[in-house]
């Protein structure tokens, strides 16, 4: 196995490709508006950037093979096109981690936005997947309260305004998992991502688990089955 490793992370499970891709593009677009100013011509505005884009290929073998990734947790590919197929039949976002080991990882919500499958002749049961990713930002609905002026309505809107604020104090008590013990014995499959998401509710927070570990972790993407781990508090 190399320190290169692509990864999807959904409902708190970690899913390696079983074959790297050959190269990942990622496309980042700014958004610019175009004016026309008298004497000045035209003129270029930037408003917003784009989200970004990711596109590969990869190969889903039906065997094992001598250069798959995934060891002894290999899965075919009917495996993995169906689990494809049911996230984005969801309609919910996934975790896209892309490693090589050196520099910044690839670590972003995305929704797969087009997936295309090839099966070659001669190569019965293999498929050859074309991913395009795109971005995904979470995002929330906002309402707009229409405040009547009588003491009545003014006191009930300020109690529900004291519960919610309540709610958020309760909210923000939650620091940390109860059940972290402070040790962790790394099970097949897992990921740093994915043991900060279980302990600490995110997964982001997994630099934590790292740098309590760097004696052990040399690729903070890459832990194996068997590993005691630190979990700070």
């Amino acid at each position: 196995m190399s320190n290169y490793a692509i990864f999807f992370d959904y409902d708190n499970r970690t899913y390696r490709l079983p074959v790297n891709p050959e190269q990942i593009e990622t496309s980042s677009v700014q958004a610019i508006e175009k004016y026309e100013i008298l004497k000045l011509g035209q003129i270029a505005i930037p408003t917003h950037m784009e989200l970004k884009e990711y596109s590969f290929e990869s190969e889903f073998p039906h065997e094992r093979l001598h250069y798959t990734e995934t060891g002894n947790q290999f899965k075919g590919a009917d495996y993995y096109i169906n689990l494809f197929q049911r996230w984005r039949e969801a309609k919910e976002p996934v975790r896209f981690i892309a490693s090589n080991g050196i520099g910044d990882d690839i670590n972003s919500l995305v929704l797969i936005e087009e997936l295309s499958v090839t099966e070659k002749a001669g190569e019965e049961g293999d498929k050859y997947v074309s991913f395009k990713l795109i971005e995904y930002k979470s995002y929330g609905k906002k309402s707009a309260v229409v405040v009547d002026s009588t003491p009545t309505t003014r006191a009930t809107i300020t109690k529900a305004a004291t519960a919610t604020l309540a709610t958020k104090k309760e909210e923000a008590k939650v620091t940390t998992n109860p059940k972290s013990t402070g040790t962790y014995i790394v099970q097949s499959g897992d990921t740093l991502w994915a043991i900060a998401k279980k302990y600490y509710g995110d997964g982001e927070q997994y630099i934590k688990i790292y740098k309590a570990n760097k004696d052990k972790i040399k690729n903070p993407s890459l832990v194996y089955a068997g590993q005691k781990l630190v979990v700070p508090a």
